[in-house]
């Protein structure tokens, strides 16, 4: 993890988000599908796709990075939060799956509570927008898709969710939270 977030940083993300979780309803059988389906998703469950290639060329642009563990949100905001930040993230530009995006028409469930809850151990980061060439460079070179999903803000507005619409969503699981 580098933590040096910058303000108007892009906020960029690894792979596809949400598989996992899907998976985890279907083990838990709180969502049923297709045999298709369940295959896949509890595939990405209990291996999940990890792009451990990439780790060693983030220190030539991002100026922090985590893995997803508990979810998007709430690992976006311990990235930020110490450095009091906010963001502005673009939900239709966070990646899924085809399957996923299947599951979640035909079952008319939320894309923002799946890839919120974790597990997807992608790797999110954050760099300068004089960096998108070079990213965009690496996605290519090490086959690795690579979104950019938001923005660093000022903290003097509060984060924020913008959907497909433009209308500012509001969340109400962050992701897994640690008890202890």
């Amino acid at each position: 993890l580098r933590n040096n977030a910058k303000l108007n940083d892009d906020i960029y993300v690894t792979g596809n988000l949400g598989d996992s979780y899907a998976g985890l309803c279907i083990l838990k059988k709180k969502i049923s599908t297709t045999k298709v389906l369940q295959n896949y998703f509890t595939q990405k469950y209990y291996l999940p796709d990890l792009h451990l290639s990439l780790i060693k060329h983030l220190f030539f642009f991002a100026n922090t990075s985590v893995d997803i563990s508990d979810g998007l949100i709430a690992d976006l905001e311990k990235l930020i939060n110490r450095q009091k930040f906010s963001y502005k993230l673009n939900l239709v530009n966070v990646p899924i799956s085809r399957n996923l995006e299947k599951l979640l028409i035909k079952k008319k469930l939320d894309k923002i509570s799946y890839i919120s809850q974790g597990d997807d151990y992608q790797i999110l980061f954050t760099a300068n927008s004089s960096k998108s060439r070079i990213i965009n460079k690496t996605s290519k070179s090490l086959g690795i898709k690579i979104s950019k999903i938001g923005k660093i803000c000022s903290n003097l507005q509060k984060s924020q969710i913008i959907d497909q619409k433009g209308n500012k969503i509001a969340i109400k699981i962050k992701g897994y939270s640690h008890r202890f």
